[in-house]
């Protein structure tokens, strides 16, 4: 399974890092570096690809906010803390928020936002994109390229668990299963193998008709009483 998702993210490798990048970040940019140790890519390909997903990705959502800021889309990130958080910085630091927001856990979006409400001018936003997305794609692919013996142990590690971990839920599931057939059939089997034996034990037991015993008991002695 592992091996499998493995040489899924090889085949589509560029398509996963540009849109991932665009849409999510610094994991597939990463992920972009690991391929490259693994040769399936040349590095430098996928430090470009993870440098236009995020340039572009950041680009639209600035668009977006500042040409649709009545949208409800963006109203619904303006009622949220983190835009408070995004506002107060942009407005104090600009142009550094604009390089550094990518690098801020939880504050991409919220910062692109409130970057896209702000004052700043669309020129100015797109000249410091790039040199963040392009500092922001180089460092991250890098790691996944130099980390990425690491990754693959770790890889390796996860395909011997997940053998163990599947004849454990294998050995779970059929005794969940036994469990339940027992609860379903289980009492009805028993009354099946314990009336027959009840049948017999009473038969057995039943007290013989005054007749029988008549027969079988000793009559009186009349003479005697005469």
């Amino acid at each position: 399974m592992v091996y499998e998702i493995l040489g899924l993210i090889g085949q589509f490798g560029p398509i996963i890092v540009l849109a991932g990048t665009f849409f999510e970040g610094e994991v597939f940019a990463i992920i972009g570096g690991f391929l490259a140790y693994r040769g399936s890519y040349p590095l430098e390909m996928m430090i470009a690809l993870a440098f236009v997903g995020s340039c572009v990705g950041d680009l639209s959502v600035f668009l977006f906010a500042r040409y649709a800021s009545n949208h409800r889309w963006v109203a619904r990130w303006r009622e949220h803390d983190k835009f408070v958080r995004a506002i107060g910085l942009v407005e104090r630091f600009p142009a550094f928020f604009v390089i550094v927001n990518r690098y801020i856990y939880g504050l991409r979006m919220p910062g692109l936002i409130a970057l896209g409400l702000s004052r700043i001018s669309l020129v100015r936003f797109a000249l410091l994109n790039l040199v963040g997305a392009g500092l922001w794609a180089g460092i991250f692919t890098t790691l996944g390229y130099v980390f990425g013996y690491s990754i693959g142990s770790v890889f390796a590690q996860l395909e011997v668990m997940e053998r163990g971990v599947g004849i454990a839920l294998a050995v779970i599931a059929v005794g969940l299963a036994g469990w339940f057939a027992w609860r379903q059939w289980g009492p009805a089997l028993t009354r099946r193998v314990r009336g027959p034996r009840r049948d017999r034990t009473a038969t057995h037991d039943e007290p013989r008709p005054a007749a029988l015993r008549s027969r079988s008991q000793p009559l009186p002695d009349r003479g005697s009483e005469e």
